[in-house]
């Protein structure tokens, strides 16, 4: 890391630090919204884009050589609470809150929406009965700090602790009460429209730069003119005001570039700096890029323009693919070399991590080509370089790798993820292609694949937004067939019996979901655009349609989430030994057990946490219930795009932290786990139960048959970094990964850390500003974590150690 990356990096870690931030987004939009009434929702929603662009305060970073940044939309919020009247509200908040559960015994905190409400991505998360901050980031809003949130919230549960309410209530109320007060009828106006917008995509950036505005421009007048559809006139019309604007929005930067050497006292060398990024943001505000510096430039442009109208998990694609012919053509005309590329990636790569830039936005590196070629390059390579030295959770790499890549591909994914930014992931070609073929795509798209977000397989500036529906956990499936054996006295003879049932169970959840989807997309007609991202995917303009409208080229994606199969897999092993096969326990004693919390059950507790065959360990017993499990789920849902119109429903085995939040409103598990405990994450085993080393865990994983996981996997795999200081174990670690990969593993994702820096963490945060760790299939710093989150994943195995 140069002299420069290194300030631009201090600079916008102490810009991070600064506080709580407000957002002009809803002012700017109903602003908008209140001169346009009467006029169609496309054409209003369009106006209103424009307004935000054209009204946005632009600011210039020191440091920076790419420029554009969220911190005019949100600037730091001064009405922030003393510590005292925080705690004084906070207790107000939970006193009101069990008045309110001692009149009503049914409500359980959930927030229920009118009819036709289309709710948004964070209306999904933030109205269930369990709790949903549970890192900074997705703290949206918030009227306190983070850290200050995690202190109220340990106050009031200690407080109450004797009282009638459960430690997620008391977080879940809390983090739903402190939120910056915006005006209401701005708010209403901004979410009756709705303000829907494109979130969980890949915007096709390398396809703009290649042809700019201007162009764009002429070819939608072009559209326009030529069709007598008012419908796709009125699209056209929305998708014009949108592609003017974000021309003029970054025309006006080139604009603040040349008046800020006039506030700023500045050398010679940043002067010219300046004057060099403001000549390109000229250009690009019109034509396309030419060079890599253009390039790089444009691409920021495009991605931050989605994040200035409230974008969230925007993945940056395959951005070795797209920048390299400019890099290439610059490297060989002698324009940049190797050590100017990484520079202006690493500044990419930092501003990912500026201040209300939203969560997990995603990079795709390495793999093949559409038609098939090794796409594995330089760029690829400076890529891992540029995420190894910035050492930021974001943007979330994840590595594509295929037989035809180099064989250096593995030494520099350790190198990297050996660095401590717990990157990149490895995504398995020869699985997710396969896999893609199967839901119908053809070979060049299936080559094109990349992960949105964090895990999530998509074709690039291609798709809509991700859809998504109620998450499965896997445990839950189990209390719901205890609960049914008791109220209706389901019988189960034997184990099959008990499995059927469990199957019954997930046919259910299944098709609840399905359900889900099929009222979401009705929801979405006729009401749902986005101009700017439907401009910039493929099928909208030929079509003539709003992405959210069915014009995109490739459809939606429905995903059917679900995790937790280590404590699914365990528990349901438990239920098979000693309740059918050994018969050491009755139906009704587990059953007592778990309703009791293990409460005068602790020898029957201590049995099952301890002689349970544990998945994760390459103990076929259990590895074989867990492929049951994987298996049923996946098929199920394949079987849904039988009955589907065009969309695609996809089943994708990640749970982000929802092992978290669903495991505190969850009862205890038949493999020990108490009441309120996390589940299992992901894919992977339940927390230090996978004892035998990592290549028990891998063949665990390995035994597991994946043909029809469609939507994304997570499996992570934390090292002690030690581990990785010698050659020897650098490449023990290699063979293990290539091993994983070449036997069909579909996805995996090491990072390093040392166990006595995370417990520290805890109580000295202020000392581990930096700490990096893989939680789902994504980054975070350790101390923007909530503190249940941060303890499991404190929990979790970790290999290499003395």
């Amino acid at each position: 890391m140069n002299q420069r990356i290194r300030n631009l990096k201090e600079n916008i870690q102490k810009l991070n630090d600064e506080g709580v931030r407000k957002t002009y987004l809803y002012q700017y939009v109903a602003e908008s919204l209140k001169m346009t009434e009467g006029e169609p929702a496309q054409i209003r929603r369009a106006k209103a884009f424009a307004n935000v662009l054209d009204r946005v305060k632009q600011v210039v970073l020191p440091y920076e050589t790419i420029t554009g940044t969220m911190l005019g939309m949100c600037p730091v919020y001064e009405e922030v609470m003393t510590k005292e009247e925080q705690e004084i509200y906070a207790d107000q908040i939970i006193r009101n809150y069990l008045e309110k559960k001692k009149q009503n015994q049914d409500f359980d905190g959930s927030i229920q929406f009118g009819e036709g409400h289309a709710k948004s991505f964070e209306d999904e998360f933030t109205s269930k009965k369990s709790r949903w901050s549970l890192m900074s980031r997705v703290h949206h809003d918030a009227s306190v700090e983070f850290k200050d949130l995690q202190d109220l919230i340990s106050a009031m549960q200690k407080k109450y602790e004797d009282q009638d309410v459960e430690p997620y209530e008391i977080g879940r109320e809390l983090e739903r009460a402190f939120k910056i007060p915006y005006n209401s009828e701005i708010k209403k106006a901004y979410n009756d429209l709705p303000w829907f917008l494109g979130n969980h995509l890949n915007l096709n950036y390398g396809k703009m730069i290649g042809k700019g505005f201007e162009k764009l421009i002429e070819e939608i007048q072009k559209y326009k003119k030529e069709t007598d559809n008012p419908e796709k006139e009125e699209y056209y019309e929305s998708a014009l005001i949108a592609a003017e604007a974000s021309s003029r929005f970054i025309r006006r930067y080139a604009e603040t570039l040349r008046d800020y050497p006039n506030q700023c006292g500045l050398s010679i060398e940043r002067r010219a700096e300046i004057e060099e990024m403001a000549d390109i943001c000229e250009k690009i505000s019109c034509k396309s890029a030419e060079s890599f510096r253009e390039a790089v430039q444009f691409t920021w442009m495009l991605h931050i323009i989605a994040n200035l109208q409230g974008g969230s998990a925007l993945s940056f694609a395959r951005i070795d693919q797209y920048l390299y012919p400019y890099y290439q053509r610059d490297l060989e005309i002698k324009r940049v070399d190797a050590q100017e590329a990484k520079e202006l990636l690493s500044c990419l790569w930092l501003k990912v991590n500026e201040p209300k830039m939203r969560t997990v936005q995603s990079v795709t590196l390495g793999g093949i080509t559409p038609d098939g070629e090794n796409a594995a390059n330089e760029l690829t390579k400076i890529c891992l370089e540029a995420a190894g030295d910035v050492k930021m959770p974001y943007p979330n790499v994840g590595l594509r790798v295929n037989p035809v890549n180099p064989s250096w591909i593995f030494e520099e994914a350790v190198k990297t993820a050996r660095a401590g930014c717990g990157q990149p992931q490895l995504l398995n070609d020869e699985v997710w292609i396969s896999n893609m073929k199967k839901l119908g795509y053809s070979e060049a798209d299936a080559n094109d694949y990349y992960n949105m977000g964090c895990v999530e397989i998509m074709v690039p500036g291609k798709q809509p937004n991700w859809g998504v529906t109620e998450a499965i956990a896997f445990p839950v499936l189990i209390e719901r067939i205890m609960e049914k054996w008791n109220n209706d006295h389901r019988k189960a003879e034997t184990f099959d019996d008990f499995m059927n049932l469990y199957f019954e169970e997930m046919d259910l959840a299944i098709e609840g979901d399905y359900r889900e989807a099929i009222e979401k997309k009705k929801t979405m007609k006729g009401q749902c655009y986005d101009p700017y991202s439907s401009m910039l995917i493929d099928g909208c303009l030929e079509n003539g349609r709003d992405m959210l409208q069915g014009g995109s080229e490739c459809p939606m994606h429905w995903s059917i989430y679900a995790y937790g199969i280590g404590t699914a897999a365990d528990s349901l092993c438990a239920v098979k030994k000693f309740i059918f096969e050994e018969k050491r326990v009755t139906m009704e004693e587990m059953y007592d057990a778990l309703k009791n919390n293990f409460e005068g059950y602790e020898e029957l507790q201590g049995m099952l946490q301890n002689k349970t065959p544990a998945y994760g360990n390459g103990i076929a017993e259990v590895d074989t219930i867990a492929d049951k499990i994987l298996g049923y789920f996946t098929k199920s849902v394949m079987d849904l795009n039988k009955k589907s119109d065009g969309d695609k429903f996809v089943s994708t085995l990640f749970g982000y932290f929802f092992h978290i939040y669903h495991g505190e409103i969850a009862g205890a598990t038949p493999d020990g786990r108490r009441k309120g405990e996390p589940f299992s994450d992901s894919m992977g085993p339940n927390q230090g139960r996978d004892v035998k080393g990592p290549t028990r865990l891998m063949n665990s994983v390995l035994h597991l048959n994946d043909d029809l996981v469609t939507g994304g996997y997570a499996l992570n795999f934390k090292i002690n970094p030690s581990f990785l200081n010698e050659e020897k174990g650098r490449q023990s670690i290699v063979h293990l990964l290539k091993a994983y990969i070449e036997n069909g593993g579909p996805q995996v994702q090491i990072y390093t850390t040392n166990m006595d820096d995370l417990k520290d963490a805890q109580i000295h945060p202020e000392k581990h500003r930096d700490l990096i760790v893989r939680v789902g299939g994504y980054c975070e710093f350790f101390v923007n974590l909530d503190k249940v989150l941060q303890t499991e994943i404190i929990q979790r195995t970790l290999y290499g150690e003395a």
